[in-house]
């Protein structure tokens, strides 16, 4: 029996990296299910930020790859015309849009779907999109998109994936009556131990997130600038510089921080460099204004890394599980106050730390039951 086709469509995906957690949650899904759908990746030939194509792709042709095919658009070939011929020649049974806001690989759809030039099946993960921290950027475009969407009923032909319930209310607010299926977001990496060592009064922290202003850097810095000077911190960053304009505020903060701060931009992390790299820390920061997921929470996690975050997460449950902490954004020395505990742990208490945020992750997060869970998903949406 043929599998069922599954064209998944996002701005940006692998080789590049640097639009981070999208990418990792496609890889992570078409990985875990690639066995019983033949997916279809439609992007780009371009990286995040990047205007350089991709030297080693071959754009406007589908390519097949370790069983999965590929499509990757050049910017000359992009838009809606090339878009529904591509579709057309896939004849998927369901196209799974990852965005709400890119024009040609989400709005434009809605667009030929409306317009009944698409048969199959529309099912849209707004990728966190539409949670409260990420319209409050650049908000007056967004709202009036989303006030006439709504009032035209632009998405009365779509199916919205949630990745959990606060995502689902975030979406409901805006589209009161649209069908909102609820399944988890996929991160298919392995526990890896962490191999630091913690003395007393020192802590290594690290920063694993696009630099951009929804992840939260800038308020990070301001709250290291409030660490007592008895304790040692040093706070390593990683990932894609997305905003130049922002890094050079948080350039400015670092510029202002005390002796007992050290900050240093490192790189941004491949997929194959973040578990092997982050073990060697004690604690993530990132005070996030939005995560549906939080890709690198995870991964944390998985590498015993406890996670000093924002309560804008799925993972508000840290501290009683004694994984981290998950602090109002309100609260800016409820943050001070978690560093500070956690540089006075030794040795022995970090290890129950860093043994306990594993345990936390790998309960919540068990793969086959994410495999079936998918797999029913998609599977109703085709036939229905």
């Amino acid at each position: 029996m043929d599998k069922q086709k599954i064209a998944v469509m996002m701005d940006w995906y692998l080789p590049g990296t640097k639009a981070g957690g999208p990418v990792r949650s496609v890889f992570s899904l078409v990985t875990l299910l690639k066995n019983d759908f033949d997916f279809y990746i439609v992007t780009t030939n371009l990286d995040l930020g990047i205007n350089k194509p991709y030297s080693e792709i071959v754009p406007n042709t589908l390519i097949l790859k370790e069983g999965v095919y590929y499509y990757y658009f050049d910017k000359a070939q992009l838009n809606s015309n090339s878009m529904q011929a591509v579709l057309s020649k896939i004849n998927p049974g369901l196209i799974y849009i990852n965005s709400f806001w890119s024009f040609n690989f989400s709005i434009s759809l809605v667009y030929l779907k409306n317009k009944g030039l698409l048969t199959a099946p529309l099912l849209l993960a707004p990728r966190g999109m539409l949670g409260k921290g990420a319209l409050g950027l650049k908000s007056f475009k967004k709202q009036l998109f989303l006030f006439f969407s709504k009032n035209l009923g632009w998405y009365k032909n779509v199916i919205f994936q949630a990745t959990q319930s606060q995502e689902e209310s975030d979406i409901r607010a805006k589209y009161k009556f649209s069908k909102i299926l609820v399944a988890p977001n996929i991160n298919a990496a392995s526990a890896v131990q962490n191999i630091s060592i913690k003395e007393k009064n020192t802590i290594k922290l690290f920063f694993l997130s696009r630099i951009s202003p929804v992840k939260n850097l800038h308020f990070a810095l301001e709250v290291l600038k409030l660490i007592p000077e008895k304790y040692t911190v040093s706070y390593d960053i990683f990932g894609n510089l997305e905003s130049t304009e922002y890094w050079q505020v948080c350039e400015q903060i670092i510029a202002t921080l005390p002796e007992n701060v050290s900050v240093v931009y490192k790189k941004e992390l491949q997929f194959n460099e973040v578990q092997d790299t982050i073990c060697h820390y004690h604690f993530l920061f990132l005070p996030t204004l939005n995560e549906n997921f939080g890709h690198s929470i995870v991964e944390s996690l998985l590498c015993g890394c406890p996670a000093i975050i924002s309560d804008q997460t799925p993972w508000t449950d840290l501290e009683i599980n004694n994984a981290g902490f998950a602090i109002d954004l309100n609260a800016k020395q409820k943050f001070v106050s978690a560093i500070v505990s956690s540089a006075e742990m030794e040795q022995e208490d970090f290890l129950r730390s860093s043994r306990a945020a594993a345990k936390y992750i790998q309960k919540k997060i068990d793969l086959k039951q994410l495999h079936n869970q998918y797999k029913k998903l998609f599977n109703d949406i085709i036939k229905n």
